[in-house]
């Protein structure tokens, strides 16, 4: 990290910041399929290198018309002919080829199921995750960890994985000539070990950019993810070219840091197979000066040793790329941490049945440091109950809500569902007996039967028409081209406004929710659609505890009683005669209402 004294090579590696830490959990649980492949690499590179120590031999036997040959290194004393060595060969040969077919099984699943587990591990720490922490991300920010973070971590799972099988080829490649002749196999591996560590603080710079490309890529995210979503106002306003220039500069300087990083990747690759070829030259002319080697041996060694040189800059470009993802699969691991540390404790009480609702002096601040969002305010629902939500923007309406749909938890006082504390009901109990239908309904990219079930499987065909038919919408998808099975997109294909907050309302009816919580849900309707969805929650009106959140006052018409916020204050709750006398924020939205109508 910038600003800390440099480390040593193994803590770099192991050390609890090391590049093993960065890139533990892309290998969780894989430890047994990893020793099993580092085994078939070493014994594959075992049987590799007798391959080339037989070549060498047969090359020489033939150049020099020997008929029987003797081993090499501690083998010396076996005298084998010429056509036992080739038939020796082609046994080695075949064994080499079956290790590595089995060293790339282990690899792939290895590979495939690091892939399959980080990507859906990471959105299921983000899907658990307390409302707050989910909240306290931007989208784009969100967008870019679940896209570019896990794709380049995920990415080196194989380029690990090739490494690993690599150097204990290389291993077993070196190992076999130290056996053939120690002296002048030691002379150029420890070249090459000391190569690799001069080498080694060029991938750090390329680490310091790769931080850099990080931070503008994450900019570049957070401006697209924008135009995207301003794409209208965008062409309305024809501001497209301006658009276009500002996400080219994000671009440039997320390609810039890129660039230095590929360079520099070309440029240590290069340096080292040129010093590698160096040294190698370098130690078998010291060795022809100064040592008498047999010169088959030699051989033997020298073509060992290039083998062993072209793997190891092949792991060397892969420390590299290890080297500068590192900090994405840092960040990535952090932000995963932090959400699995986020995830509110599940009570254990079963969710009352038919259960009235009731804040006793809640307060509520979203940090340490700011106001109160909400203050000291009490209340009681009686089941079946339709209450109105009203109030200023800034009033605390929707963190009230949240509070009620128990997406955050109150700082002071208490939430009672049929007299538990809400924080003592059991998650899955009470998600399946609440629903929400947000102000800007969404739809996902599957049919309308799909988007009403909304991802859960136990909700029957029969229950998404029948809340279809309650949200008064059925008649209009069976109209569809394939009625029920006509693809939505996200976007909400050819459905208009009121169809996809129908839609929505239907959604959250398939569950037979004991709550059902609306978040303006008249707000951009027009009035056929308007009156449906009001003709919806007529129908509704004690059978299920519903909380609407409106501006518009005729949205309140079905309402039983009316909740006013003021400043984070529950100002007022009665009946809309009573609010009518006694409360001036409701007494101006009548009259501003009327200059409307």
């Amino acid at each position: 990290m910038r600003g800390r004294s440099p480390r040593s090579g193994s803590s770099q590696l192991f050390g609890p910041n090391g590049l093993a830490a960065s890139y533990r959990s892309l290998f969780e649980g894989e430890g047994r399929n990893i020793v099993l492949q580092a085994v078939v690499a070493f014994v594959g590179g075992l049987c590799e290198a007798l391959v080339l120590v037989v070549l060498a031999k047969l090359a020489f036997a033939i150049g020099g018309d020997d008929q029987q040959l003797s081993g090499l290194g501690p083998l010396q004393s076996i005298e084998l002919s010429v056509g036992t060595y080739f038939q020796v060969a082609v046994v080695l040969a075949l064994a080499r080829a079956g290790f590595q077919a089995l060293a790339g099984h282990l690899t792939a699943s290895v590979v495939a199921r690091s892939v399959t587990r980080v990507r859906e591990g990471t959105f299921l720490d983000y899907a658990h995750a307390s409302w707050e922490a989910q909240a306290a991300y931007e989208e784009a920010a969100i967008q870019d960890l679940l896209t570019r973070h896990v794709t380049r971590a995920t990415s080196v799972v194989q380029s690990i994985s090739l490494a690993f099988y690599m150097f204990f080829t290389m291993a077993a490649l070196l190992v076999s000539a130290v056996v053939i002749d120690p002296v002048a196999s030691v002379l150029v591996v420890g070249s090459g070990a000391v190569l690799f560590s001069i080498l080694r603080p060029l991938s750090n710079i390329a680490k310091r950019y790769a931080r850099l490309q990080l931070e503008a890529g994450r900019r570049f995210a957070a401006s697209s993810l924008e135009a995207i979503s301003l794409s209208l106002e965008i062409r309305a306003f024809g501001v497209n070219e301006e658009v276009a220039r500002r996400l080219a500069e994000d671009t440039e300087a997320e390609v810039r840091p890129i660039y230095v990083s590929q360079f520099l990747q070309r440029i240590v690759l290069a340096v080292y197979q040129l010093f590698a070829v160096t040294i190698l030259l370098v130690g078998l002319y010291a060795v022809y000066e100064f040592l008498d080697r047999p010169l088959a041996s030699l051989g033997a060694i020298v073509i060992i040793l290039v083998r062993s040189l072209n793997i190891a800059s092949n792991v060397q470009g892969v420390y590299h790329t290890v080297v500068e993802t590192a900090p994405f699969a840092d960040e990535l691991n952090e932000q995963r941490e932090h959400f699995r540390d986020s995830v509110p404790p599940s009570g254990s009480e079963p969710v009352p049945a038919d259960a009235s609702l009731a804040f006793e002096q809640v307060s509520y601040r979203y940090t340490k440091e700011a106001d109160l969002a909400l203050d000291d305010v009490s209340f009681n629902i009686h089941h079946g109950e339709a209450v109105g939500v009203v109030g200023p923007s800034g009033s605390g309406k929707s963190t009230l809500i949240q509070l009620v749909l128990r997406l955050r938890q109150p700082s002071t006082g208490r939430y009672l569902v049929g007299g538990v504390d809400a924080g003592e009901l059991r998650d899955k109990d009470w998600f399946e007996r609440v629903a929400f239908v947000p102000q800007d309904c969404q739809t996902v990219s599957d049919d309308v039967m799909e988007n009403i079930r909304f991802f859960r499987p136990w909700i029957s065909d029969e229950d998404v028409i029948s809340a279809a038919k309650r949200a008064h919408v059925h008649e209009e998808i069976l109209a569809m081209p394939d009625g029920y099975r006509t693809d939505l997109g996200s976007r909400g294909g050819g459905l208009s406004g009121g169809q996809r907050q129908r839609v929505a309302i239907a959604r959250a009816l398939a569950g037979n929710p004991q709550l059902l919580v609306l978040d303006e849900p008249t707000s951009a309707l027009d009035m056929r659609s308007e009156s449906l969805v009001h003709e919806t929650l007529t129908e509704l009106q004690g059978s299920v505890t519903m909380l609407i959140i409106a501006h518009r006052l005729s949205t309140l018409k079905t309402c039983d009683r009316i909740i006013v916020m003021g400043s984070g204050r529950l100002q007022a709750f009665g009946e809309r005669s009573q609010l009518e006398a006694d409360n001036a924020f409701y007494r101006e939205a009548i009259a501003l209402s009327k200059l409307r109508s």
